[in-house]
């Protein structure tokens, strides 16, 4: 018993290692390598909050409430934020957090948020108001730096940085 117990936590650990790794790779890269990052403003402690009400109210849908909580919490969105903003500093990028509300329902090309234009929870976007399709997350990865480059101010169409600094020594 104590040996299964232990392989298991060696992979979870593995696991753990594996994610951390990427998240720094992918932080660093992103810093390094473009003059601002824009990301979601998200509120994850909300997000995740519990779905099994009170003693007088019991909640709904519990197990897929703890599935999506599981899901969003694995991918670490708090973490990739934390090593974000001081990552950026170091590499002088600009970390610029934006407003999530209807990221996922307007329109990247015309500016319309409707839901209509993403039905149900599925990965296609099609705004009832221009006719415009893509990828939803593409649709809302395009939406969310246009909301980050109105933040900063810029209005250039590249966001590779120039060195200001040098980089840290390796």
């Amino acid at each position: 018993m104590r040996a299964t117990i232990a392989r298991i936590a060696r992979i979870k650990a593995r696991q753990s290692n594996r994610r951390a790794d990427f998240t720094h790779k992918l932080t660093t890269d992103l810093a390094e390598n473009y003059g601002f990052v824009g990301i979601e403003d998200l509120r994850v402690t909300s997000m995740t909050s519990s779905a099994k009400g009170t003693t007088d109210r019991r909640g709904r849908n519990i197990r897929q409430k703890a599935g999506l909580n599981r899901g969003i919490l694995d991918n670490c969105p708090g973490e990739r934020r934390r090593q974000l903003s001081y990552t950026c500093e170091i590499y002088g990028s600009d970390l610029r957090p934006v407003p999530p509300f209807h990221t996922s329902r307007t329109c990247a090309k015309c500016g319309r948020a409707d839901p209509e234009s993403r039905p149900g929870c599925g990965r296609s976007f099609t705004c009832v108001s221009c006719g415009h399709e893509d990828d939803a997350d593409h649709n809302a990865s395009v939406e969310i730096e246009a909301r980050a480059r109105r933040t900063g101010g810029s209005v250039t169409n590249s966001t590779r940085r120039r060195p200001t600094a040098p980089s840290p020594v390796s």
